[in-house]
Formats: C-alpha cells, structure tokens, sequence
C-alpha cells in the first residue's frame, strides 16, 4: 500500500518555485506504488498549483495566513489534515502552529526542510532555527544546517534532471548575452548587475542583459536600467515556466544574491553549460567552484562584479571550458537521481522508525 507524503508550502506564487521543483521531482521520481505525493500551499493562488498537477501531484491552495491567530485558517488546516491519513508531512513553509496541529492531528512523521538563513522581510543576518517537534531536518545546504541550534540538520542539496551529454554552446548570433533569473526583489540584488553591465556597455557593444523574473521591484529596476544608460541592452522577461527555453540563448549566468540558502537558478545554468559569475554568500559556494566552473565574488561589489563578467564576455573558449565543468559537476553531485535517492532514504527510515514503534507498543500491551 502506497504511503501518502503531504508538502506543505508556503505561496504557490513564483517565490515559492524552489520548494515546489523539489516536490515535482520527487512525485516523477519516487515510485508511484510506494509513494503518493500531495501539496499544500498555505497562501496565495498561482502558477505553481498548475505545474504540480501537470506533474500529477494534487495541490490545494489553503489561504491560511497569521497562523493561530487565525483561527478559521486553522480549522480549515485541521480538517484537510484529517481527510486524508498522511505517513508523512514534509513542511516546507510554515512555524509552530503547523507543527502543532500536525502533531495534534495525526500519526505522521514530521519534516522541517529549511531552504534559507534569514527571515526574508526582516533583516540579512542569518538566524537560528529550532528542531523542536518535529522527526527530521533537513537543509538545502550546510551553511543552512549550521543554523539549527538544537536539532541534527540533515543536508540534502537540490537536484535536476542532467543532459546526458555536455549541452553544445555554439554561438546564436554576434550578441554576447548575461542572464539573470529570480524574484525581482532586494534580496536579489539585481541593481548591483545593472551597475555591473552598465560598467561594460561602451567596452562591448554586442552585450545584452536578460533578467527572467517577477516581483515588486521591477518598474524600479526598470527606471534603474534606464539612467543607467543600458536603454535596449536590457529585456525583463518577466516569469518564465520554463527556464530551459531561455538558458540556451544565454552566454553568461549571473547571480548578484546579497543571500542564498541554495541557488536553483545557477543549478539550472550550470546544468545547461553556462559558466556562473556568483555572490560568496550563504549556500552558492558548496555549488560554485571558484575559477573553475565560475567565479565567486563578493556581495553588492560591483567593481568585482564587472570584472569577472569582463573575462568571461572577453573570453569565449573560458566560458565553454567553465560551462562544461559546471554541467560535469552538476551531473556528479547535483542530478535528479542523487536528491530522489537521499529523499527515499530519509522517507524510509521515518517509515520504519514508525513501524518499531507500533511493534514496540504492541508488545508493551501484551
């Protein structure tokens, strides 16, 4: 009998795009006979409920904000909880209240799976986070691990599905692009690569900039490009379902993050043989290696910034010697397959820690 996995995520709006990769993939990947996969979203209606149905996960929108102190978002919460007898509830989003009622509710084991260090919206200074109540934690990455203070963090990177092999990075036309992809927000420091390209435009004038994304800041960033003097060297894309059709046009990907728990976009470039110039914050620099797959500098630095994107622009056989060595890495270390197989891992040894128990209870009863 298959055993019913619930995600619970916070908005199924593009913020959330990471957390519900994740869930797609492992509803394709897991057996089907094993594992029933289904989605929570807590807040906020939006593409994602689609792309997890298309991937055959069933996904509801919820509309439970402010926690407990919303006291009919809670009922609701307890009474989907209740129809369906749930193994395992893998949360993505959410505080004590979710664990609370969870624990309340059902027999299931509980997962934290944290995928950042900071509380977005509060400040950039990475807190700490609390294993209390729940069976398992786990982290996008070791610099998130390092945040738990009272639990073991299991680290489980993300993975993609990987070309096999190195993706042809043949020339499209004499333009030289730079590609960006991620919410337009502070956080993603998009304004530092605009300084950055700006700083290039009159060395090449066959440089262009694309930036795949959707967010509050964009008329911002669009009047910033403006007086920067990039005019049409720019395009916001706005989101993109399907980053793969914008990734084989691009050259260079760039990631001016000012924080990263675990940066899926690069994933997604490096997967698609773009070599990455990137932020050294949080969790990129387990991805990125220095100088080897792309270069790591440091945070809102523009004069750095533009520099590594200088060599690159400048150098087209050191793009496809670093882009190949990012696809090999991701290809060894960051698939698919390596995420799926220590998902199930952790799946099965919650599964069977629950199985001892009712023995152990049985026996007890005797």
């Amino acid at each position: 009998m298959a055993e019913h996995i619930l995600h619970i995520l916070g908005t199924a709006q593009p913020e959330s795009t990471g957390m519900a990769s994740i869930v797609r993939s492992l509803a394709q990947g897991l057996d089907p006979g094993r594992y029933r996969i289904h989605a929570l979203f807590l807040a906020g209606d939006g593409p994602l409920v689609n792309l997890l149905e298309r991937a055959g996960v069933p996904a509801r929108v919820l509309n439970w904000k402010q926690g407990i102190r919303n006291p009919l978002g809670a009922w609701k919460f307890l009474r989907f909880l209740r129809s369906q007898r749930f193994s395992i509830v893998h949360i993505h989003f959410g505080g004590r209240a979710v664990v609370h009622l969870v624990r309340g509710v059902t027999k299931a084991k509980i997962i934290r799976h944290l995928h950042g260090r900071i509380l977005e919206g509060r400040s950039l200074s990475p807190v700490s986070f609390s294993g209390r109540g729940v069976d398992a934690v786990v982290a996008v990455s070791e610099s998130v691990a390092r945040c738990v203070v009272d639990a073991k963090a299991r680290t489980i990177y993300a993975g993609l599905p990987v070309p096999s092999e190195t993706p042809s990075r043949q020339p499209v036309g004499p333009e030289i692009v730079i590609g960006t992809a991620g919410r337009l927000v502070e956080l993603k420091g998009i304004e530092y690569l605009l300084s950055a390209v700006a700083a290039l435009r009159h060395d090449f004038p066959n440089l262009r900039l694309e930036i795949a994304g959707a967010g509050p800041l964009r008329e911002k960033l669009e009047s910033f490009a403006s007086q920067a003097g990039l005019g049409d060297r720019v395009k916001f894309l706005g989101w993109i379902d399907d980053i793969q059709a914008v990734l084989s046009r691009w050259d260079i990907f760039a990631l001016p993050s000012l924080e990263e728990g675990f940066p899926i976009a690069a994933l997604d470039a490096m997967a698609a043989g773009l070599p990455v110039v990137a932020t050294k914050v949080g969790g990129v620099p387990e991805l990125i290696e220095d100088g080897t797959t792309g270069w790591l500098v440091p945070p809102r630095d523009i004069e750095s910034l533009a520099s590594r994107l200088r060599v690159l622009v400048s150098d087209r056989e050191l793009r496809v010697r670093m882009g190949a060595a990012g696809y090999a890495r991701i290809r060894d270390h960051f698939s698919t397959a390596h995420m799926i197989e220590n998902f199930e891992r952790l799946y099965e040894e919650l599964l069977s820690s629950r199985e001892m128990r009712v023995v152990q209870l049985a026996n007890e009863n005797k």
